[in-house]
């Protein structure tokens, strides 16, 4: 079984690093410093299929998970990915039980019945419709994680991405909590701050991407040259 894999099921934390763009040579240096997973976003980037096939392949020689975020939930889309022996899928955009069955079954239909087991499904709840089925999208066998999407959920809700109102965060919370009480592995993002709050809702799997990263460490650079200076 993927690695990744078994730490989702058993509850262990998850670091997902969306490496941004076409940045094979990251592959390494993130595995080295403990991250679990590369995040190659073909949704919210401009990676393309022949880069993303380039960043499997590079998180793959790193020794690094390979996730792929694709731009459509289509199994049209999406079969392409595995045929590149990408590790899993993040899969948007679903809203019904039925959106997910299709990915667990586009999983199988692509790898075969054997290795179909060691490949990673992992949804994303960001809409309305998402919350309003999310029961159902829960009992589809298959799906190892759900990523909670709080800026795509606030432009379901709210009309507004990136919107924080009372209404979106206790749709995001409520949503978390419905996750774990039923004892499913789900994530979402969480800046360095927001990381106590991460851990209280029970999500296990980060989604982090590497201009956070570098933005804490550079501020934490300039301050420590400053320091030195007093």
């Amino acid at each position: 079984m993927n690695l990744l894999k078994q730490r989702l099921r058993d509850q262990q934390h998850v670091i997902a690093v969306n490496v941004g763009g076409r940045n094979p040579d990251v592959m390494a240096v993130l595995a080295s410093a403990g991250a679990h997973a590369a995040f190659i976003d073909c949704e919210r980037t401009g990676i393309g299929l022949d880069v993303a096939t380039e960043l499997i392949r590079a998180a793959k020689v790193a020794g690094l998970t390979s996730l792929v975020r694709s731009w459509s939930k289509d199994p049209a889309v999406l079969v392409q990915f595995m045929d590149r022996q990408v590790d899993g899928l993040v899969v948007p955009h679903i809203n019904c039980a039925q959106d997910a069955v299709d990915v667990v079954e586009l999983v199988r239909y692509a790898c075969g019945d054997e290795k179909a087991p060691s490949k990673i499904v992992i949804v994303q709840i960001e809409t309305r419709e998402a919350i309003e089925a999310l029961d159902e999208i829960m009992a589809v066998p298959g799906v190892d994680a759900y990523l909670i999407g709080p800026n795509d959920l606030a432009y379901s809700l709210m009309g507004q991405r990136s919107a924080r109102t009372p209404e979106v965060l206790a749709a995001v919370d409520g949503v978390a909590q419905r996750l774990k009480a039923a004892g499913k592995p789900f994530g979402l993002p969480a800046k360095l701050d927001e990381l106590p709050d991460f851990v209280a809702s029970g999500a296990t799997l980060l989604y982090y991407p590497i201009e956070w990263l570098l933005t804490s460490a550079l501020k934490d650079l300039n301050a420590r040259l400053d320091a030195l200076k007093r």
